[in-house]
């Protein structure tokens, strides 16, 4: 999926999915080609999971990738590897998850991992048949499902709102965790104060 959007200051964003990993490593090429044919370009960002692997083997992936093309100076290429999985930042909006879950599994991956009181970038594998990053996803769905939050990977729209993000935000900047998701609002909140000045 490519999408351009503009805001009203005429800046021009193009966001590209890379469609998971490996596949986001094969978009490097396209992409870097895209910013040269641009020219004016001044952010790249290439944000993928980890899943199983640790966040900075995947930073290192990333980084071989780039080595085989000339970036031009002016181009501030920002890494994110989020620790596991998209799921695993949803699971983060304490105001999402239920306190006291009812129904099953539910019940049982909360009193493996309470994700409210622990950060959930730590959690880890349930059982034998699953990844993290299967885990977490499934644990999302179900805590999302019981408040009555409809989400599913081809339908994300009810975890895209500011509320949600918002939500998200307050942990990150009032916690230790979500440290992976920290580096991107960071890079974000840098480049918008740029904007704005």
């Amino acid at each position: 999926m490519n999408m351009k959007i503009s805001n009203n200051q005429n800046l021009v964003f193009f966001l590209v999915s890379g469609m998971g990993y490996p596949s986001i490593l094969n978009q490097i090429n396209n992409s870097i080609q895209d910013i040269l044919d641009i020219g004016d370009v001044d952010y790249f960002y290439i944000i993928l999971d980890c899943d199983e692997d640790d966040v900075e083997s995947r930073k290192d992936l990333v980084h071989e990738a780039l080595s085989k093309f000339t970036i031009p100076s002016r181009l501030n290429v920002e890494i994110v590897v989020q620790k596991r999985c998209f799921e695993t930042i949803l699971l983060a909006n304490s105001v999402a998850m239920p306190r006291n879950p009812t129904t099953s599994p539910l019940i049982d991956y909360y009193r493996y991992y309470d994700v409210i009181a622990n950060d959930p970038e730590d959690m880890g594998c349930y059982n034998s048949d699953y990844t993290h990053s299967q885990f977490h996803t499934a644990y999302a769905i179900q805590a999302l499902r019981e408040k009555r939050i409809r989400y599913t990977k081809s339908n994300c729209s009810s975890v895209t709102g500011v509320d949600y993000i918002s939500r998200i935000e307050e942990r990150v900047y009032n916690t230790p965790h979500l440290k992976s998701f920290r580096k991107l609002l960071e890079s974000l909140k840098g480049v918008n104060e740029k904007l704005v000045s």
